[in-house]
């Protein structure tokens, strides 16, 4: 009998994390808010004129990456998607994004 319960708990914890994953698979927005963000982030920022400029360069980026975002395909696998930008592959799971390939 112990032998049963063990297994049916490992069954509810597994539908429970799928469940869980299946409720935080990232939508295309949260891909395009991910990718500009992104973008800004590697522009980065100093301090000073230099700072300054690559504070604009990153804001700039960052908008020109949202509306490049659109020329993305996503696949849905319902509990992750997988993104490609180019020659560029990300996974999207639980709202975090991994670059893949």
């Amino acid at each position: 009998m112990a032998r049963t319960n063990r297994r049916l708990g490992w069954l509810i914890i597994l539908v429970l994390a799928l469940a869980l994953l299946y409720a935080l698979n990232p939508s295309t927005a949260d891909f395009q808010a991910w990718r500009s963000a992104e973008a800004r982030r590697q522009a980065g920022a100093g301090t000073g004129l230099i700072g300054a400029l690559k504070k604009g360069a990153g804001a700039i980026a960052g908008a020109m990456t949202g509306g490049i975002a659109g020329l993305y395909s996503r696949h849905d696998y319902l509990v992750c998607s997988s993104y490609t930008l180019g020659s560029d592959e990300y996974l999207g799971i639980a709202r975090m994004f991994v670059k893949i390939k």
